[in-house]
């Protein structure tokens, strides 16, 4: 019984919240220095489209803004409809920008719920990793029960004459 020891890939489960884990956090604390230590500006809302999906709700805004540099900033940010309701009347946002950060641009009147549903994100993942994690050292514990006694329960009969 050799097919036992494909279920050692379910450790591609843990291993993928642990990399969710680590996404987040790594955009937490991007999102917090662009905040810190960016550029202001205001930027102009060229489009907003939220989509309603049978089960999902999410939209994106495209805002362009122009640095003292005289580069002008054209990007387009997912958001989820919770952070949509407050930019929806908005023509003229404050953002936060950050050139060749992971996370360049935090518009003002989001950065509260967008770090704090990141936080929230990081935190889930986090839980989900120590279970998965928890649940996989019980199926490495299965697998080898099964494996090892594959050689001590094959009957081999021999005539002796």
């Amino acid at each position: 019984m050799k097919y036992y020891k494909l279920l050692y890939l379910y450790w591609v489960i843990p291993a993928y919240l642990l990399f969710l884990t680590v996404y987040q956090v790594t955009v937490y604390y991007a999102l917090q220095d662009t905040y810190k230590n960016g550029e202001s500006y205001t930027a102009e809302v060229v489009k907003m489209n939220i989509k309603q999906i049978a089960s999902q709700t999410n939209g994106y805004i495209i805002i362009r803004f122009k640095t003292n540099d005289g580069e002008i900033i054209q990007q387009k940010l997912g958001m989820p409809v919770q952070l949509a309701g407050k930019l929806s009347d908005t023509q003229i946002i404050p953002v936060r920008y950050k050139k060749d950060n992971f996370e360049d641009i935090v518009m003002m009147p989001v950065y509260k719920d967008l770090k704090d549903m990141n936080l929230a994100n990081a935190g889930m993942a986090f839980f989900g990793f120590l279970a998965t994690g928890l649940l996989g050292f019980l199926v490495n514990r299965y697998v080898k029960k099964r494996t090892s006694g594959e050689d001590r329960n094959n009957l081999v009969i021999e005539r002796v004459d």
